[in-house]
């Protein structure tokens, strides 16, 4: 793999043609390397007791500093082990845990209507591959 070192009249020649996109320099701190896979299949096992994982959310603040957050879809069964927490579920609830210290953190309303319509396209309507609106 060949690696090349530009000069700062190339730097900022391929800034200027990509406005917005500024070009990485040598004192960034951030690594060309990405983040830590998630992993889904332990997550799931680890919130098993909980209920179904629904999703797995990474939160990232000011300081750089990622905290991974579980989503769980609680079954019927578990209510009294949340209401012993404090926390009484109703019907289409999710509940928010702490992936560092596996507690539940919130309760979660998501209306169930918007997560089965779909959004529209991010470039408008497609004739040749979108359905027309019913």
């Amino acid at each position: 793999m060949e690696k090349s070192n530009l000069t700062r009249a190339a730097r900022d020649f391929i800034s200027s043609t990509l406005p917005g996109f500024p070009f990485g320099s040598e004192s960034s701190t951030r690594s060309l390397r990405g983040s830590a896979p998630i992993e889904r299949d332990r997550a799931r096992a680890a919130c098993a007791p909980m209920g179904a994982l629904v999703t797995v959310l990474v939160t990232e603040d000011a300081h750089k500093r990622r905290r991974t957050w579980y989503v769980v879809d609680p079954g019927p069964a578990l209510a009294h082990h949340y209401a012993a927490q404090g926390f009484e579920l109703f019907d289409g609830c999710k509940v928010l845990i702490d992936a560092d210290a596996m507690r539940p953190v919130a309760l979660l309303d998501l209306d169930p209507a918007s997560m089965l319509t779909e959004a529209p396209a991010p470039c408008g309507f497609n004739p040749y591959w979108d359905l027309p609106p019913a």
